[in-house]
């Protein structure tokens, strides 16, 4: 019996799904898996993975090259027809289950954006369920069971959710004197909303003028949201920290964490933020990742999305009931736990061997 898997994605960016992926592959490693990543589109990668598992990059000049992908997966799916084969994107997981018809491999995907936003346009979205639901599609994995709920019977019954596991090495929660900083990390993106928490922010700051503002990460919206703090003349409290490797060293003494997205699958830097103790603020965004862990007021606040007023109104509540926000970290810290690395692991181990087939 095979014990073997290809991870098919874009790349190995640094993007939440990504670090899943990796760690995924590196914990299978060690447990005696043969591991291989097909890249379609570019040969970056963040994330470090063990000397054994093969890196296949498509060598390509057209970056949406639909046909060319699906016929690049083919191949392998013809030389490893007792594989399995896992994709982690909505496209790419289409072109898998499409590079799949008619060959007798073992699919399974992932969706792990929010369902309405993953694809554009209805005849997508039935495009995408329609595959989905085929029998060349073996398996689906959900992060939430709201982003399930999306789906139809026929696809939810092959489903599981897993959620997130959490990156390796998280710092303990702080039991000092926190800063009087607000921190956010992750992509600066339309989804991510990080004007929302700029524009908050400000008048938070009318009232806590003592406070700082430090996001991490990169993305296009940086230099807008740079203009938009000048524009609120608050450009020297809030400090753009570009992407950093050791981020959660960096916040662990923050007064509060605040993330502003519009619509998120899981959110890594929500749950990590939860897991190390930093009394987390969070939009209640769909498809309701936030809400699955976040029950507000007691692990943490939740805030409606696109809603400056709420979001104010939370960050003044964290910053002038300091006890009762480092009580909501604590409780919320118990997570670390929950969703380490080795329990999320072990659930996506044992939906690959029951798939392969692998006795116990």
């Amino acid at each position: 019996m095979s014990k073997t898997i290809f991870f098919i994605t874009n790349s190995l960016s640094g993007g939440g799904a990504e670090r899943v992926m990796s760690n995924l592959a590196n914990y299978l490693t060690q447990r005696g898996y043969c591991i291989k990543f097909l890249l379609l589109n570019g040969n970056e990668q963040v994330y470090p993975l063990d000397n054994s598992i093969e890196i296949i990059i498509r060598k390509n000049d057209k970056e949406k090259d639909i046909k060319g992908q699906i016929k690049f997966i083919r191949k392998y799916m013809k030389n490893n027809k007792n594989a399995l084969f896992v994709s982690f994107f909505t496209h790419q997981n289409l072109y898998t289950i499409l590079a799949s018809f008619a060959l007798k491999v073992k699919v399974l995907v992932s969706e792990r954006n929010h369902p309405l936003a993953s694809c554009n346009g209805k005849i997508s979205s039935r495009i995408r369920n329609y595959l989905y639901s085929c029998r060349y599609c073996k398996k689906i994995i959900f992060q939430t069971k709201g982003a399930a709920d999306y789906f139809s019977d026929k696809i939810k019954n092959k489903s599981d959710v897993i959620p997130n596991p959490l990156k390796d090495g998280l710092p303990d929660r702080y039991n000092g004197n926190r800063k009087n900083t607000v921190v956010s990390f992750g992509r600066f993106e339309t989804q991510k909303n990080y004007e929302l928490l700029v524009n908050a922010f400000a008048d938070f700051s009318k009232k806590h003028s003592d406070y700082t503002l430090e996001l991490y990460g990169k993305g296009s919206h940086e230099e807008r949201l740079k203009a938009l703090s000048t524009q609120l003349g608050i450009s020297d409290k809030v400090l753009f920290k570009g992407f950093c490797p050791d981020v959660h060293s960096k916040i662990i003494d923050a007064k509060m964490f605040v993330i502003p997205s519009n619509f998120e699958g899981l959110s890594n830097s929500m749950l990590e933020a939860l897991a190390i103790g930093v009394p987390v603020i969070s939009t209640d965004h769909p498809p309701g990742g936030a809400k699955a862990y976040i029950t507000s007021y007691e692990n943490g606040i939740l805030t409606p999305v696109k809603d400056k007023e709420a979001m104010t109104k939370a960050m003044c509540f964290m910053a002038e009931n300091p006890e009762k926000a480092n009580k909501m970290g604590e409780k919320a810290s118990i997570l670390k736990e929950t969703l380490s690395s080795e329990n999320i692991c072990e659930k996506w181990r044992n939906i690959f061997d029951e798939l392969l087939e692998v006795k116990k």
